[in-house]
């Protein structure tokens, strides 16, 4: 079963982590706002970015966390320490080769990224955007970003290891650590130090330190178990049979979020090509989309892949089955009405998020432009943390990979042709009437012309470039469809994987059906609560604003446990048991006091 109580802490602490986050991007949005400024700060840490979850990320997840269950069940605490010096010393040495050939050869990335000359340029035409000056700040942020990826690879194999011995807190509060950096540094850096976005890079510097730092002493404790020579064990690295295997496991995920991250080279770099800002403005509400994904995909998929490896390794698929079901049903539960609220009540959500400084009105609306269209994939990317878990458990990353691949071929796909359709998007009502005016007045004859001529008009928005900055709407749109397609894949990869069918129309899809018919009847009544009240205040002061986002949000809550009861759904009596515990709990103390 589920540990319902363990994913809930650690949703606790990520919840916290994700407010921190949002006030960390507040400061960043009053600092710059959706500037071009701004965009040469995400487009520089890209490249950090991909090394950190090329080289380690998905090998953590993939590879690391089975092998080294596996081993503790195993062998015990001293090979499993074995084990943990020789990936660790392996995958750091990968990481100092990379970042070094890529300090040394920064500027001449930076310049092949722009040049008319090269591949990127050709395609993309980048020359006419970036100045020399761009390029210069683009080359020193990029520099400072590649300092990161050491320390956080690091972190990420401390964090591993405390997972598989079960320890989920001190893992889930690194980031804690790490958002709390990254408010107060930039706030000295850029703010009194006036180091521009050179500031917000030193910051993420600050912020990795911590985030391992914190972590050091409970490794400590629990390595200490298992003592080990430091130097005796690391030899023979490339002779171990369990480090052969692990980067065997690792192979395919590395592939795979190279995929991954191409596409997200090719989505900043089409930015590039839009309007001014539009790449701030899908960079915040990325940010507020992930929220959800990040507290609760990650938790129960934190907490379940333990148990998941062990029982993969056990081969008791009846009891894989019942954990991997469980873990997708009670991360629908959670996630569906969060999303049901930053559908609605996205406008405000963006307004007390960034709303101040130099983010204005027009950030505010394309942000949740943005943000209503990347709320599509908010079910498949936290299906998708489990499902991802589940084959990694099964120790089988090349099936990971094939989903993978279809995501990226899903993606690339609407990018470019969905991004050229919005940004021909101002009022398609005008065109909609038009349409529906010729219809009616066809009387039958001249509706075959009617939708060919449309038809052509759609092929015609869909090839070629128009100018509106609501084009980046394609991005967002090529994130929902890549990852709901996956999710399609990897239940259908499930079943083939083993003897189980482990994905069944009974435990997962109609369970999942269920609850996202409660989160659109939640949703509905939402909807015209936020239109009662925005009628009735005076929502140009924050105040009032926050009033109408908590009352419309009250709401939504209720009905949405209300339908929980009606339909009988089974997670709705783990929330009661929950909620009265922590209510007999808060009794006994105010009793105790009193007393």
């Amino acid at each position: 079963m589920v540990k319902k109580n363990g994913i809930v802490s650690v949703m606790g602490l990520l919840f916290l982590t994700k407010i921190l986050g949002f006030v960390k991007l507040r400061i960043v949005a009053q600092l710059f706002g959706a500037s071009h400024e701004l965009d040469i700060f995400w487009a520089a840490f890209t490249i950090p970015d991909i090394i950190f979850l090329v080289i380690v990320a998905g090998s953590v997840n993939a590879a690391i966390i089975p092998i080294l269950t596996d081993m503790l069940y195993d062998k015990g605490k001293k090979s499993l320490n074995m084990l943990f010096n020789k990936l660790t010393v392996l995958f750091a040495s990968v990481i100092m080769i990379f970042v070094t050939i890529l300090f040394i050869f920064t500027p001449q990335i930076a310049q092949w990224l722009i040049s008319s000359n090269s591949t990127a340029g050709l395609i993309f035409d980048l020359s006419g955007t970036l100045q020399a000056s761009d390029i210069s700040s683009f080359i020193s942020i990029m520099r400072i970003g590649l300092i990161s990826p050491f320390f956080l690879g690091l972190s990420a194999f401390v964090t591993a290891y405390l997972q598989v011995r079960k320890q989920f807190f001190v893992t889930a509060l690194a980031p804690v650590f790490y958002n709390l950096a990254m408010i107060v540094c930039p706030l000295l850096f850029v703010k009194y130090g006036g180091m521009g976005v050179n500031g917000l890079a030193l910051a993420s510097i600050v912020g990795t330190t911590l985030h391992l730092g914190i972590q050091i002493p409970l490794f400590l404790k629990y390595y200490k178990e298992g003592r080990v020579d430091f130097r005796e064990s690391i030899r023979g690295i490339f002779r171990d049979s369990s480090v052969i295997r692990a980067l065997k496991l690792a192979t395919p995920r590395v592939l795979s979020i190279l995929g991954e991250q191409f596409s997200v080279v090719v989505n900043t770099v089409i930015s590039f090509t839009l309007t001014a800002g539009t790449l701030s403005a899908y960079k915040f509400a990325f940010s507020l989309h992930m929220f959800p994904i990040n507290i609760i995909g990650s938790a129960v998929a934190q907490v379940t892949l333990p148990d998941l490896a062990k029982l993969s390794r056990e081969k008791d698929r009846g009891e894989f089955k019942v954990v991997l079901n469980n873990a997708i049903q009670f991360a629908m539960y959670l996630v569906l009405p969060i999303v049901s609220v930053l559908m609605i009540l996205r406008l405000p959500i963006v307004r007390l998020t960034f709303g101040s400084g130099a983010f204005d009105w027009e950030d505010t609306l394309l942000t949740s432009w943005c943000l209503v269209l990347l709320g599509l994939s908010i079910l498949g990317q936290t299906l998708m943390q489990i499902i991802m878990r589940a084959f990694y458990a099964l120790k089988d990353t090349w099936k990971a990979l094939i989903i993978t691949v279809v995501g990226i071929a899903i993606n690339l796909f609407c990018v470019y042709f969905i991004t050229n359709f919005f940004s021909h998007y101002y009022d398609w009502r005008i065109i909609l009437d038009q349409i529906i005016y010729q219809i009616s007045t066809a009387n039958g004859a001249g509706l075959g012309p009617v939708i060919e001529s449309f038809l052509k008009d759609m092929w015609s928005w869909m090839t070629v470039r128009g100018d509106s900055s609501l084009a980046v709407g394609g991005l967002a749109i090529g994130v929902s469809m890549a990852y709901l397609v996956e999710t399609i894949v990897g239940f259908w990869y499930l079943n083939r994987i083993t003897e189980t069918q482990l994905i069944s129309w009974k435990e997962t899809v109609k369970p999942i059906f269920l609850k996202i018919l409660n989160a659109a009847i939640m949703a509905i009544g939402m909807y015209f609560v936020f239109k009662i009240f925005d009628l009735q205040l005076d929502t140009s002061r924050t105040v009032w604003v926050l009033l109408l986002t908590v009352v419309t949000s009250i709401y939504g809550g209720i009905s949405y446990l209300l339908g929980s009861y009606l339909f009988r759904i089974e997670e709705f009596e783990y929330i009661k048991e929950y909620g009265v515990g922590l209510l007999s709990n808060f009794k006994k103390r105010v009793f105790k006091k009193n007393a």
